[in-house]
């Protein structure tokens, strides 16, 4: 009785510690103070808790916040603007939620262990969400390829 319930408490915590562990997505919204929201983005950016956002979203990303921030210019929130205003600087800020959203989903780790053949050892593999499709599609480029070049040479003499 007492390892079932030190092994229950074991995978208690570990499944806490896991959930506590993933850092939530860094979003804008209209109510909070522009200026603060510009700068979480910008650290979230810098610190690489999005490593799997490629160069074009990053910019994009970047031109948004600076859209925004010129738009704002001193005022402390979106809803302080003329309603014109308020619509381009909502249509950046969901630019961005939209593309971090996406970043963070494949920038999630994601661990895989396996025992190899003949040993009890297990090991671990932890790629990326994005590592792991990158993987898949060259994979299965590799073998469209070698498929098609088996259908696009001839057959050997003599058969």
């Amino acid at each position: 009785m007492y390892r079932i319930t030190m092994v229950a408490m074991l995978l208690g915590l570990s499944a806490a510690a896991q959930a506590a562990s993933e850092k939530p997505v860094v979003q804008m919204d209209r109510q909070a103070p522009v200026a603060e929201q510009v700068r979480k983005v910008e650290k979230a950016l810098d610190n690489g808790e999005y490593a799997e956002i490629s160069a074009d979203d990053r910019a994009q990303v970047r031109q948004s916040l600076e859209r925004i921030t010129l738009r704002v210019g001193d005022r402390q929130t979106a809803q302080e603007l003329p309603p014109a205003v308020q619509n381009e600087v909502f249509n950046d800020q969901e630019r961005i939620n939209t593309i971090l959203t996406r970043a963070h989903a494949d920038s999630r780790l994601v661990c895989q262990h396996t025992r190899s053949t003949g040993s009890n050892m297990p090991k671990s593999r932890c790629l990326t969400v994005a590592e792991r499709r990158r993987i898949e599609e060259k994979g299965k480029a590799l073998l469209n390829d070698q498929r098609s070049y088996r259908t696009l040479s001839p057959p050997p003499a003599g058969r």
